[in-house]
């Protein structure tokens, strides 16, 4: 199903002239330099074809014939590779396989190319060449590591576009596979030449920079009920292309398809165009990881107002095609999340839904995370990504739990209960740091709403009587009586105590409760603050009342709604005194 979907979404992007897709038998290449020749093969100038990307020369995504699925193993790609291939020169220190590879890369040329074409010509000329010293252009330690092509002097274009070239390429890339034929399991086509080793995927977050695979049976350990390698995953090699070259595609660079969380890469599409896409990609759900080289997306003021009106609309429950006509809600819609593992890349979900269905998860989403902000240039819509840095040691990025990631993300876009080391998590980053913030407060709520089934309001509600709730407030009401007795305190009871109070309210409230005793006698004696004394001693007499006694521990999700209670409270002290002021 997945790669049937990747399969499709090629055949989509092909006839979008909007999408850059490579056709078949190509693919988009790292290329830095180009080979400019005479017609007699001489090379008569370096071009550098690397483009300015901030401070940074960056090589030029090109399309080229194929790359080659090289692991170990020598293997040349067709007029154009590294310059071990096309020179017999790197600075890696092994001449003997910088040998072989030229001698690849010269042969594979040979029996491809005729000299019919100028350009093939030029180029076979080159080859045959025995000296190939390029130490005295000035370019040329920068040229040793990277890909290069080749350019006919004073032609436009290169040699590897011309007609005779992509002639030869066909027949070269044609010829590559035919051991092996069968029934696809892609296309259902029968006789067709199967694939033994699919191409290489790239831009998967942490994977091998050489590219891996979601398909492999290139080992006789693989093999199983008799059959050959290829027949236990029988793709064919135009189906193979087609699924490679559009998940290389949705994972490239500036890809606005693609989203990193933790350790997982996700990539997403439609069946047909849909706003969805756009909307997703500029919606911001995760940022990229600090490392991560993406361009910078700027979104203008009216782009911005669209996308804050349909996340309110959907969060409310509206249908998104009041607020987008033309809609089409029943279009399918595919999420493909890849982790590394090694050569090879794991699953960690796949999604398949309807654009209304994904809206509807992403609506549920938002409704379970709505809680009341603390400050008001805080995010009404935070990003996956800002609510999960919030479980991280020191809020890297880095130190965000994969598995955590990966499961908050599966929750999030297909409607799942959310991880259960969510709610261990957040405690023991407020336990650490002895602060419980506005995004922190939002996970606890929706952990607790979809997990718990607990009904848990947005901003302050009195009228509740749940016990540890009751007690998160009453911590708040201690708290703020300590910070006015003391005024300018170095450390408040939130640093000392706020994650015990929640675990063992038993043995730390009656030890709180004697402090506030003090703290309310030192403001009834400052007339200024007489009122602030009789109005805290009423809040605790009335938060006592409703409950019957502190309990010795509480579980896990009773301190998680003991901390939404806390912040409840403490955002209404700091609502109250702004409207004071």
């Amino acid at each position: 199903m997945i790669l049937q979907a990747l399969s499709s979404y090629y055949e989509r992007a092909q006839a979008d002239p909007a999408i850059d897709m490579p056709a078949y038998g190509t693919s988009m290449e790292n290329i830095s330099f180009a080979l400019v020749l005479d017609s007699e093969g001489n090379v008569v100038a370096l071009e550098d074809l690397r483009e300015q990307d901030g401070k940074k020369l960056r090589p030029r995504k090109m399309a080229v014939a194929a790359a080659e699925k090289k692991a170990s193993g020598i293997k040349a790609n067709f007029l154009w590779d590294s310059t071990n291939y096309v020179l017999g020169a790197d600075d890696k220190g092994n001449p003997e396989r910088t040998r072989k590879c030229h001698e690849a890369f010269v042969e594979l040329t040979r029996k491809f190319c005729s000299d019919e074409d100028p350009g093939l010509k030029a180029v076979l000329s080159f080859l045959d060449k025995p000296d190939k010293d390029f130490s005295s252009f000035p370019q040329w330690e920068e040229m040793l590591a990277g890909n290069v092509v080749f350019r006919l002097d004073g032609v436009e274009g290169f040699i590897h576009d011309r007609p005779a070239a992509r002639a030869a390429r066909n027949k070269w890339f044609g010829d590559k596979e035919k051991e092996i034929s069968g029934q696809c399991l892609i296309s259902g086509d029968e006789d067709t030449y199967i694939a033994r080793l699919h191409p290489s995927i790239k831009g998967v977050y942490g994977a091998q920079v050489a590219g891996a695979s979601i398909v492999s049976f290139n080992k006789s350990a693989f093999e199983s009920y008799g059959k050959k390698q290829s027949y236990n995953a029988p793709v064919s090699v135009l189906a193979a292309f087609q699924y490679v070259t559009a998940l290389n595609s949705l994972l490239a660079r500036y890809s606005r398809q693609r989203m990193t969380i933790g350790d997982s890469t996700i990539v997403f599409w439609a069946e047909r165009k849909s706003v969805l896409e756009d909307f997703l990609a500029e919606c911001g759900f995760c940022e990229p990881r600090k490392g991560e080289e993406e361009p910078e997306v700027r979104i203008d003021a009216q782009t911005s107002v669209k996308i804050h009106d349909l996340l309110l609309a959907i969060r409310q429950g509206r249908r998104a095609v009041d607020i987008v006509p033309g809609l089409d809600e029943s279009v399918r819609f595919y999420l493909l999340a890849l982790a590394p593992n090694a050569s090879r890349l794991s699953i960690r979900f796949w999604e398949v839904n309807t654009v209304g269905g994904i809206l509807d998860k992403i609506s549920r989403f938002f409704q379970d995370i709505e809680i009341v902000r603390m400050f008001e240039n805080e995010p009404e819509f935070p990003s996956l990504w800002r609510l999960l840095v919030q479980t991280a040691t020191l809020g890297k990025s880095e130190n965000i739990s994969p598995v955590l990631a990966g499961g908050m993300a599966k929750s999030m876009l297909s409607g799942g209960p959310y991880p259960q080391s969510l709610l261990a998590a957040v405690l023991g980053r407020i336990r650490a740091e002895q602060a419980v913030t506005y995004f922190r407060a939002a996970l606890l709520k929706a952990f607790l709403v979809r997990n718990c089934k607990m009904e848990v309001s947005v901003a302050l509600d009195p009228s509740r009587t749940d016990r540890p709730y009751l007690l998160g407030r009453l911590f708040a009401v201690l708290e703020k009586a300590q910070e006015e007795a003391i005024p300018g305190a170095s450390a408040t009871i939130k640093d000392r105590y706020l994650g015990s109070a929640a675990a063992n309210p038993g043995q730390v409230f009656s030890v709180l409760l004697k402090n506030a005793s003090n703290h309310i006698a030192k403001l009834r004696k400052d007339p200024e603050r007489k009122g602030f004394a009789f109005s805290y001693d009423v809040m605790m007499q009335d938060i006592v009342s409703k409950f019957d006694d502190f309990p010795r521990t509480m579980s896990a999700e009773n301190q998680g709604l003991f901390m939404i209670g806390y912040y409840h409270q403490r955002k209404d002290f700091f609502t109250k005194k702004n409207k004071e002021n």
